[in-house]
């Protein structure tokens, strides 16, 4: 199987335009302060609306509540969100939410943070995020806080926790992230099997928020071979 991929955390149109060519499956619009890259509900509005196929924002939020995260869906009118708050009873009534204010269904991707194992209590959040969740997207953890850290996850430690979620509910897709970039994609090709789609940020950057548009091609062309 050859993943899907998305680039996340572009900032401007020039970058945008130019991935959109590539013919990626996904780009991400970063509205979290912590972020380097992050960007306004206004600016991210402008962004998609550049897009010739509008399917393939995702709005990338860490929302305090439902009701945030889906105000901010409904401004940007970006229905693909990836979450890194907000617990699995949060998620639940967020599409219990949404089913009375729009008449477009969320597609929730939900940030779960690993590190060097997976314990019992990991194990639970992962099961747990299984059932509210169409996509479940593994990047390093620091401080309590996952994205943003240019660290890889250990590729065996990664490898089982997608093997839970397939385990928990076949049909969540699954997505690697953690500073990934060319050369350790090299390493492990063999692996990425595992997981329906890889995450493209820091590891194609040039600084934060400017892609390498190179660095991205090489990689395509990587998953392509």
């Amino acid at each position: 199987m050859t993943p899907k991929i998305k680039v996340c955390g572009i900032t401007n149109r020039d970058d945008l335009k130019k991935i959109e060519k590539l013919n990626v499956n996904h780009v991400g619009f970063i509205n979290i302060e912590r972020s380097s890259r992050n960007i306004s509900l206004d600016e991210i509005t402008y962004l998609k609306k550049s897009l010739s196929d509008k399917n393939l924002a995702t709005l990338v939020l860490e929302p305090n509540n439902a009701y945030e995260a889906l105000l901010k869906a409904n401004r940007s009118e970006i229905f693909n969100i990836q979450l890194h708050s907000l617990t699995c009873f949060d998620i639940r009534y967020l599409i219990w939410l949404n089913q009375y204010h729009n008449g477009q269904r969320l597609n929730i991707t939900k940030a779960i943070g690993l590190k060097d194992k997976i314990d019992t209590e990991k194990k639970k959040e992962i099961r747990n995020h299984c059932l509210y969740s169409d996509n479940i997207i593994f990047d390093y953890v620091k401080d309590g806080l996952t994205g943003g850290t240019n660290t890889y996850i250990p590729i065996e430690t990664a490898i089982k926790a997608s093997r839970l979620v397939k385990q928990y509910d076949p049909r969540t897709e699954v997505t690697l992230a953690g500073g990934l970039n060319l050369n350790y994609l090299e390493e492990i090709k063999d692996k990425l099997h595992y997981f329906d789609r890889i995450d493209l940020n820091s590891g194609v950057e040039e600084k934060p928020g400017k892609k390498n548009i190179k660095k991205i091609k090489e990689i395509i062309k990587l998953i392509e071979e």
